[in-house]
């Protein structure tokens, strides 16, 4: 059979070629040679059929003329046909005005699309629920500083069975799981889950069966249901896969159903596998302590007809009984209800609203500053289009051609701009901070084009809407003969393009500033002492299983991990290049694992709701010596504080001015926990530096450092400290952990230095951010005022010449147009001063701004000096051109 063309290629012609012999001789000479070339290559064959295709219509679109005999109704097809080609042909003529225009739409409308498709992806694009904005999360928080606690499993039962707003509740504790039997251990992210999880999501497994109200009690059968991407990656899509066994933190799990392909509840990573949390509530789990938070909150469903409001007021009643039922446990505990779009958005929504309110302000300075080219344009096409008024043309239809000028200006800019938003979203993704939620599925679709589309229509009407309004007002035979007369000026022209240059000014004083209060953010930041030294330190993860059913078996896995630290921190400070090396659970930068209160021994007991809380972190002895953190008082924890010594801690400077002021810290004794809770007292051997915990731009917390060898942790982080490239030392630190126990996985393995970056992370894309939309926004603002002040020099040429002719020096000429650019620059400035207020507070109350007021008189001075300095330059050069017109040569043309 002959290679046919492309289907679409081939329609097209139909629909360019006309009817008859002509238009079939064309066919199939294009036939004839697409078979020819087909026989060489059939792909680069088609691709010539598409370029002839496509050239032949554009062709047949340029030269079609209306005809006569068609019925009336395709007349306004017919004259919009006309106006796109005349529009066309008018664009490419003034090459140097399409030229900036398109590149200048490009850049705004690119830099919105980008900004737009991380909104749509991250919070507008429904999450793969039913009804998901009738589901919602829960939590319990700080009664008075609304601190995050999770929910005590016990409250959590309580809910479900006291509240009447829902018709479905679940609970939801993340975790990680060990996955052995494979040809190596692997570490996986997944969660515990209530038996009515999917069911309250409006979810079915795609495969097998859902998780039942048998599998979520104590003492049930290990059953999980599986991702579409565990299924795939470990099973090779095997549709047998139910009732197979896996291998979770050591216990044999059999899975009983598989989720549906695309579906994830978390956003930042897909979750592989959901086990039943009430079937791991045991005694030693502490989730049947409602004393304990161990990281539960709750998705519920609302019942049709209850809105937010009321099941918010419900929960809070609920909340506040439990406070009166468990005074000791309860006492300043409060709920937290928010829809579950908004808390799987994970906090970055501040942060992309601030993005895109700027790239709004980008978008409308690309707006004005084509806007005031397009005048300028029309000033010079007074004679053009008065010729048309005066061929007849109406206002109407004046208005009508520029307006389809200015919406094939769009559409090209859009065109661009699409080509520039792919490249842009590239970089963002690249840039984003961690936790960004469903990065990947950030691209250009159907409904982000229709957005560039959009922004590009709504353009194209600024665009024409003041040359449209001085077209529509122009006098025929005034222009015509002015015109005649070489006068292209218009006073209100000037005076529109003039305030198109404030207005100019304003949104670029917005980004200047923004962009300047990011700066001074980052850099105080980067400035912030973190208390210890980040540099040639490398970080990893790990979590040890073990039985922990009985209190033997625990004494038992307890006395195995300290055996495991001794060893493990033997071997890695035997691997070369290892100067330090050392573990704990919680690590500077990247947050505490364990928060608790205590009371100080000998001090009055506050009462409950006042009761102190700290960081509390078991730490091997070298922790301080690895990280570099400087001995204040007393000594450091040492290989002496073992199991049979006596219960030691080392605490914080920031420990010791909130809860020992006034005191010698060496020697205070602490009790960890509740005041009844019967826990030994801990004594107080040392105080070290403060240290960022929780991020650099954290207060510094409370903190307590405990001997692992006296409470040892299964889960823990490895800081080893190296004496060249971290990065380089790591096979050696994995051959370590698989010759101490070939099953343990490791994850989470960073330098130091990179989770610093991470921290700063969102400030830095903000910054980058606003810095180039700044810088964009400076360079259209001083074209703009070059434009302006230029356009004003060639329209007064004769009354330049007559100055100078009377007497008028150079400096006073120049003086005059540099003077009169800096009004408006000046006036541009005082507008946009207080937006930049506006602006700032927003990035304030976004949570971005550090050690930096909203007001920071350095940052507006230098926004606005730097626009001053940039709008002296754009004024000065064509005044100065002006100050060396001839007056011999303007009068002679007088």
């Amino acid at each position: 059979m002959a290679p046919q063309p492309p289907r679409l290629a081939r329609r097209l012609l139909d629909a360019a070629l006309p009817a008859g012999v002509r238009g079939d001789t064309v066919r199939g000479d294009l036939l004839e040679e697409f078979r020819a070339r087909a026989q060489a290559s059939p792909r680069a064959a088609g691709a010539w059929y598409w370029r002839q295709a496509l050239g032949v219509s554009l062709r047949s679109l340029a030269g079609r003329r209306p005809d006569p005999l068609r019925p009336s109704k395709a007349g306004l097809m017919d004259a919009l046909l006309i106006d796109a080609r005349s529009s066309i042909r008018s664009l490419a003529k003034a090459r140097g005005f399409t030229a900036a225009s398109v590149v200048t739409l490009a850049l705004g409308i690119g830099a919105a699309t980008a900004v737009f498709s991380v909104v749509e992806a991250v919070l507008v694009r429904p999450l793969a629920f039913t009804d998901p904005a009738r589901v919602m999360w829960l939590t319990e928080v700080g009664e008075k500083d609304q601190r995050p606690m999770s929910i005590a499993w016990p409250d959590y039962l309580d809910w479900r069975t006291r509240l009447t707003s829902f018709e479905s509740m679940a609970a939801v504790q993340p975790t990680t799981f060990n996955l052995t039997g494979g040809e190596s251990p692997e570490r996986l992210t997944g969660r515990y889950v209530t038996w009515t999880f999917l069911h309250t999501l409006g979810v079915e497994p795609a495969m097998g069966r859902d998780l039942v109200p048998q599998d979520d009690v104590l003492g049930a059968a290990p059953v999980a249901l599986i991702s579409d991407g565990f299924w795939r990656a470990h099973f090779g899509a095997d549709p047998g896969v139910i009732g197979r066994v896996v291998d979770l933190n050591g216990v044999p799990t059999t899975v009983v159903g598989v989720m549906p392909h695309g579906y994830r509840y978390n956003p930042l990573s897909n979750d592989a596998v959901y086990l039943p949390l009430g079937a791991s509530a045991t005694e030693d789990s502490g989730l049947p302590d409602r004393g304990n938070h161990n990281n539960v909150s709750a998705v519920a469903r609302l019942r049709p007809g209850v809105t937010v409001e009321s099941a918010r007021a419900e929960v809070t009643a609920v909340e506040t009984a439990l406070e009166h039922e468990h005074p000791n446990t309860n006492t300043d505990v409060a709920s937290q209800m928010m829809p579950v779009t908004e808390r799987l958005a994970n906090g970055i929504g501040p942060v992309i609203e601030t993005l895109f309110a700027a790239v709004g302000v980008l978008l409308l300075l690309a707006a004005v500053n084509v806007t005031s080219l397009a005048v300028a344009r029309s000033l010079s096409r007074r004679q053009e289009l008065a010729m048309r008024a005066a061929l007849g043309c109406s206002r109407r239809r004046l208005v009508r051609f520029l307006l389809a000028e200015s919406l094939m200006l769009a559409l090209a800019g859009a065109a661009a701009g699409i080509v520039v938003a792919e490249g842009l979203i590239r970089a963002l993704v690249a840039a984003a901070p961690p936790g960004v939620p469903r990065l990947d599925e950030v691209r250009i679709d159907g409904c982000v084009a229709v957005f560039a589309v959009s922004v590009a229509v709504v353009i194209a009407v600024i665009v024409a809407l003041f040359p449209g309004l001085q077209a529509s007002r122009a006098s025929d035979q005034q222009t015509l003969v002015r015109s005649s007369r070489g006068d292209v000026g218009s006073a209100s022209g000037q005076r529109v393009r003039r305030g198109l240059m404030v207005v100019e000014v304003a949104l670029a004083v917005l980004l200047l500033t923004g962009a300047g209060l990011m700066a001074r953010t980052l850099h105080a930041l980067i400035a912030v002492d973190p208390g210890f030294d980040p540099t040639h330190l490398l970080t990893l993860r790990f979590s040890i299983d073990g039985d922990t059913s009985t209190q033997a078996a625990r004494d038992r896995f307890e006395a195995r991990l300290v055996t495991f630290y001794d060893r493990l921190m033997t071997e890695l400070r035997a691997v070369p290049g290892v100067v330090n090396a050392a573990a704990a659970p919680s690590l500077p930068i990247d947050g505490a694992n364990w928060n608790s209160v205590f009371t100080v021994v000998g001090q009055p007991v506050p009462p409950r709701a006042n009761l102190p809380g700290s960081a509390f972190v078991p730490s091997t002895p070298d922790l301080f010596a690895t990280l570099r953190i400087p001995l204040v008082a007393g000594r450091y924890l040492t290989a002496g504080d073992t199991a049979a010594s006596a219960k030691v801690i080392v605490v914080n400077q920031e420990f010791v001015r909130r809860y020992l002021k006034g005191l010698s810290p060496i020697g205070q004794r602490i009790k960890q926990g509740w005041p009844e809770t019967p826990n030994d007292p801990l004594e107080i051997v040392g105080v070290v530096n403060d240290v960022k915990l929780n991020g650099l731009d954290s207060d510094t917390p409370c903190e307590v450092y405990l001997p692992m060898a006296q409470l040892a942790a299964s889960s823990s982080a490895v800081v080893l400290r190296v004496a060249g490239d971290a990065p380089a030392i790591l096979p050696a630190v994995r051959s370590v952990f698989r010759h101490l126990d070939p099953n343990l996985p490791l994850y989470n393995i960073n330098t130091m230095d990179d989770l610093v970056d991470q921290n700063l992370s969102r400030q830095r894309l903000t910054m980058m951010i606003l810095v180039g939309f700044a810088g964009l926004a400076l360079v259209l603002a001083c074209v703009g005022l070059f434009g302006v002040v230029a356009h004003g020099v060639s329209a007064r040429t004769r009354e330049i010449g007559v100055r100078i002719a009377l007497g008028a020096t150079g400096r006073q000429v120049v003086g005059l147009f540099v003077g009169q650019g800096l009004l408006t620059t000046i006036a541009g400035l005082a507008i946009g001063a207080g937006g930049g207020i506006a602006l700032a507070r927003l990035v304030e109350a976004q949570g971005l701004l550090f050690h930096v007021s909203a007001r920071d008189p350095a940052t507006f001075a230098a926004a606005i000096a730097t626009l001053l300095v940039v709008s002296l330059a754009a004024c000065y050069l064509p005044a100065r051109r002006a100050s060396r017109v001839d007056p011999t040569v303007t009068l002679r043309g007088e």
